[in-house]
């Protein structure tokens, strides 16, 4: 009496888990996502268990100026936070800060639609995709435009 409903649990448990999987490889592949992890001194009201500490990595990706955040490791929730990056709003920083981002994690501050602001941290390698349409964010060091000439 007792097999039959474990074999059915299992059965569940097994498609479930491989229905969560094919759902974050999709997430990642065709939309080229990203890992990150989030904090937030204010969350934003679409995310209001968001807090100070860092949050368990993530996958998001940018779609014109808004976020898309894939939460929670089995069935994904989808949170768009339209949000822009503050001026001055990529940094380094220091050695091991963000958890299981590399060695030297890089980060961008961004305010969120409704006021909130809220840190993106990424691994160095995915700089780029980090900030996303805010690209002259992350490039440093630009060199001076030439001098136009002067027609005659």
């Amino acid at each position: 009496m007792l097999a039959p409903l474990l074999t059915i649990a299992f059965l569940v448990t097994v498609v479930a888990g491989i229905a969560a999987h094919r759902s974050r490889r999709h997430f990642v592949r065709d939309c080229g996502a990203f890992r990150c992890r989030i904090r937030s001194e204010y969350p934003p009201s679409v995310w209001s268990r968001l807090r100070r500490r860092w949050s368990r990595r993530m996958w998001a990706f940018w779609v014109d100026d808004v976020l898309i955040v894939r939460r929670g490791p089995g069935f994904a929730r989808v949170i768009p936070l339209r949000a822009q990056v503050i001026p001055d709003g990529v940094y380094t920083l220091p050695p091991y800060d963000a958890p299981r981002c590399g060695p030297h994690p890089i980060a961008v501050r961004l305010q969120v639609w409704d006021g909130s602001r809220m840190e993106v941290a990424a691994a160095q390698d995915s700089r780029l995709d980090l900030v996303g349409p805010y690209l002259a964010a992350a490039v440093n060091d630009l060199p001076k435009a030439p001098v136009p000439r002067h027609q005659k």
